[in-house]
């Protein structure tokens, strides 16, 4: 006898086969687990749209009232044999998941209210969520880790400044994954109490918008004295107790500060945009128009990262950007960020991915997701 056949002749001693008085009961069983977890999932869906209506009218989410009613209802329905303990643990479990449920997703961003990121969140999220200003970058990528945020938006890079290397140490440093990307223009608006040029005498900013202004502010307040600050929203707020003091920060930032536009767009350039990643929640699904995000480190010894490449040459892949950011670990050793259009469920991204793994010592894959089209001033 095949160890096969003795492991098979096992399993009947202990299951029975298919003639068993078992197998009906077991058949029946499994029908009825199948229809409890299908009530499970219909249950979890109407308390989702009770948590819309809930959003809506402005109630909490959290109806103690409410549960211990339904509890007790159940209590006093039941026929047994389930004992009330077990009804009790039962449910509780099913309404602390429908609560999780009618929680609005939670969105980190780097704030103050009204900066860049907290502008490109509402965006992309179309006002929908709980938006969490949060103090770093680093602070993003942790509370997602520990799961106290859904999401996360961070700046990759700039089209003026280029990349935002704090944002691809954070990916070296955490398993954090992409879902997507997301281009917001960058604009600065002169903002005041009065909207007033004249009456402007000192202006606030972050230095990048102010030197990003230099020549508007030179013909338009050459007697204005000129302030850095921590950031634009920080200028904002500072404008907003003072009517002589005018803040460069984002058009947004008046609707938060209780602001006038003094004028807009005053950037001496045009084209400045930002592309934000999108991190945690689900993994998307392919679309077709897909772009992955890997990160890799090579040998440091000739040719390396020539032969790490080699394989989206011979694959024909489009690689849209490469980045390289020291290891933090090895003097002279390096991180290459890099982006290729494709899926990773496409066979010829797989493929082609495990092949520069292949050549590396280390390799991961930030995420696939959708491409987001440019703004038509990048194009």
């Amino acid at each position: 006898m095949t160890d096969r056949e003795i492991k098979d002749e096992d399993n009947q001693k202990q299951t029975g086969d298919d003639s068993s008085p078992l197998s009906p009961l077991r058949g029946e069983i499994d029908r009825i687990d199948e229809r409890i977890l299908e009530l499970i999932n219909q249950r979890l869906e109407i308390g989702k749209k009770v948590g819309e209506i809930k959003k809506k009218k402005g109630s909490q989410i959290l109806d103690r009232t409410r549960e211990r009613m339904v509890i007790e209802r159940l209590s006093q329905l039941n026929p047994g044999p389930a004992d009330e303990s077990l009804i009790q643990y039962i449910f509780n479990v099913i309404i602390t998941a429908t609560r999780e449920i009618q929680k609005p997703k939670t969105i980190g961003y780097l704030g103050p209210l009204a900066s860049h990121s907290h502008i490109a969140a509402l965006h992309y999220f179309n006002h929908c969520g709980e938006f969490v200003e949060q103090p770093g970058f680093f602070d993003i990528f942790n509370n997602i880790k520990r799961k106290e945020l859904h999401f996360g938006i961070v700046p990759v890079e700039n089209s003026i400044e280029g990349a935002v290397n704090y944002t691809l140490d954070l990916f070296a440093e955490f398993e954090i994954h992409i879902t997507a990307e997301h281009y917001e223009p960058i604009s600065h608006d002169l903002l005041s109490i009065t909207g007033e040029l004249k009456d402007v005498k000192t202006v606030y900013s972050h230095p990048q918008a102010i030197a990003q202004c230099k020549n508007w502010l030179k013909k338009h307040l050459p007697h204005a004295i000129v302030m850095e600050t921590s950031s634009t929203s920080n200028a904002a707020l500072m404008a907003s107790k003072d009517e002589q003091i005018a803040a460069i920060a984002s058009g947004k930032a008046a609707h938060f500060y209780n602001l006038l536009p003094v004028a807009s767009k005053i950037q001496d350039r045009g084209g400045n945009i930002t592309r934000f990643l999108v991190i945690g929640g689900d993994r998307p699904e392919r679309t077709g128009d897909d772009k992955t995000s890997i990160m890799f480190a090579t040998n440091h010894t000739p040719g390396a990262l020539f032969r790490a490449l080699s394989p989206v040459n011979r694959a024909g892949l489009n690689m849209v950007k490469l980045e390289s950011r020291p290891t933090r670990h090895y003097n002279w050793s390096y991180h290459f960020f890099m982006d290729i259009e494709g899926h990773i469920e496409d066979e010829i991204v797989f493929q082609t991915i495990e092949q520069i793994r292949s050549q590396a010592l280390y390799l991961k894959v930030l995420g696939s997701y959708p491409i987001m089209a440019k703004p038509e001033i990048l194009q």
